[in-house]
C-alpha cells in the first residue's frame, strides 16, 4: 500500500470518528431532552396532587360561603389544566430508527453515509422534542402563576 493509499485510509478512518462523535454527542441531547420531560412529567403530577389535597381541605373549612371564596379553587383549577396539558401525551422521537424496516434502507448504506443519515435523523428528533419541551414549560409555569395567584388568595380568604 503506497503512502497515498495510506493517507486517505487515514482520512476517511478520521472522518469516521469524527461523525461517530457527533452522533453520540447529538444522541445524547437527545437522551437529555428525554430525560427533562421526564422529570418534567414527574413534577406536574405531584402539583396536580398537591392542588387537589389543597382545594379539598379549603372546602372543607369553609366556614360560610361566598363567590369571593371560590376564586382561589377556580385559580387552582385552571392550574390543574395547565398541567394536564403539560401531561398530555405526545409522540417523542428518540432518533431511534428501525434498520430493517425502514424506507430509506440504512443497512446498505456505506458508514459514512451512514453516521451521516443516523446524525440528521438525531439532530431532526432533538430538533422537534425541543419545540415540544419548550411548550410544555410554558404550561408549567403558567400553571404555577396561577397556583401562586390562587394559594396567596386562600391564605388572606381563610
Amino acid at each position: 500500500m503506497g503512502q497515498l493509499e495510506r493517507r486517505y485510509m487515514n482520512e476517511q478512518e478520521d472522518k469516521i470518528k469524527s461523525l461517530e462523535t457527533l452522533v453520540n454527542a447529538t444522541r445524547s441531547k437527545v437522551d437529555y431532552l428525554l430525560n427533562a420531560d421526564n422529570g418534567l412529567d414527574a413534577k406536574a403530577g405531584v402539583m396536580i396532587a398537591l392542588e387537589v389535597g389543597i382545594v379539598t381541605f379549603y372546602i372543607q373549612s369553609f366556614n360560610h360561603f361566598s363567590t369571593a371564596s371560590l376564586i382561589p379553587v377556580v385559580l387552582f383549577g385552571l392550574s390543574v389544566y395547565f398541567l394536564w396539558e403539560v401531561l398530555k401525551i405526545k409522540t417523542y422521537n428518540t432518533g431511534v430508527v428501525d434498520f430493517y424496516n425502514n424506507p430509506k434502507n440504512y443497512r446498505s448504506m456505506k458508514s459514512e453515509d451512514l453516521l451521516d443519515q443516523l446524525l440528521s435523523d438525531y439532530q431532526e428528533a432533538y430538533d422537534g422534542n425541543l419545540k415540544k419541551l419548550e411548550d410544555k414549560n410554558k404550561c408549567y409555569k403558567r400553571s404555577l402563576n396561577f397556583f401562586l395567584i390562587g394559594f396567596i388568595l386562600l391564605v388572606i380568604f381563610i
